[in-house]
């Protein structure tokens, strides 16, 4: 019986888990980019608002009179 040893001629590429506290730290890297995407472009929107005049007014009017042969019965 011959029994053939076959060495690995190739070094295998093993990937280790990151480092303790990595992956929490890539978690609120990430949700933090978002937030901050998220208010610069929301300050954005409201200061082309005020620039440009439209969004809402102080000015209110009046609601139309009601029809004299209205009821609500």
């Amino acid at each position: 019986m011959e029994f053939s040893v076959s060495s690995p001629t190739k070094k295998q590429n093993r990937t280790l888990p990151p480092r303790r506290g990595k992956v929490k730290m890539r978690i609120i890297k990430g949700f933090l980019k978002s937030v901050t995407s998220m208010v610069s472009s929301t300050s954005a929107m409201s200061g082309s608002t005020k620039e440009s005049g439209a969004g809402l007014s102080s000015s209110s009017t009046t609601p139309a009179p009601t029809p004299t042969n209205y009821d609500s019965d």
